[in-house]
């Protein structure tokens, strides 16, 4: 079964498992086409059925809210997709389907991310890289977090692995390679366009 998730399905996804967290329910299509910017619910559903296919979500059908996030049937974590460590901020959703057996040592809705580029190298974290996500986990100054700007002109939105400051007037997301500025984004534009799906707990690195 091909599992690769395209940059729309990935983008879903994430935004299903974020919706739950806020809400402790799923999205309706309609709510999940306002999120990432699909005006057709038919074209929402198409999407839910490729995710369905690849066995990220399940769906009971008839129900506008019926819809499961899947947990791996091997005992790991899906690496549902990349993210880039640089920039232009973009998505890889072409990463090889793969499972990390993780599921021993983390609890929730925590999922695997596969990094891109050399932004974070101070902190540790290298292109090739696996960081493991927990959406549930609180956001303080200084974490390392995956930032999504929700209104980036790339098809399906843009995400960034960095470390967030909160601080007057804007947010600024640092690097950890001196040679890379910082993002600073004022903060109503960071209220408007950017959300915050989860934050690094874990880094593997296949040796």
């Amino acid at each position: 079964m091909d599992s690769k998730l395209s940059e729309p399905q990935t983008r879903i996804y994430m935004f299903i498992n974020d919706y739950i967290r806020r809400e402790g329910r799923p999205p309706t299509n309609r709510e999940i086409g306002e999120a990432v910017g699909i005006h057709s619910t038919g074209h929402v559903d198409h999407h839910l059925t490729a995710l369905e296919r690849k066995g990220a979500i399940t769906r009971v059908r008839g129900k506008s809210r019926g819809i499961r996030v899947t947990e791996s049937q091997s005992g790991g974590l899906h690496v549902i997709g990349a993210i880039a460590a640089g920039s232009p901020l973009d998505y890889y959703p072409d990463t090889e389907q793969e499972t990390l057996d993780l599921a021993e040592h983390v609890t929730g809705r925590a999922y695997v991310l596969h990094v891109k580029g050399d932004s974070m190298i101070d902190d540790h974290i290298a292109n090739g890289d696996y960081v493991l996500i927990d959406p549930d986990a609180p956001i303080a100054n200084g974490d390392i977090v995956v930032a999504t700007h929700i209104n980036a002109v790339t098809d399906g939105g843009a995400a960034t692995l960095k470390r967030i400051y909160r601080e007057h007037g804007h947010v600024r997301l640092q690097p950890a390679n001196a040679t890379i500025e910082p993002i600073i984004i004022p903060a109503d534009e960071w209220d408007r366009e950017w959300q915050v799906q989860g934050k690094v707990i874990a880094v593997y690195r296949r040796c």
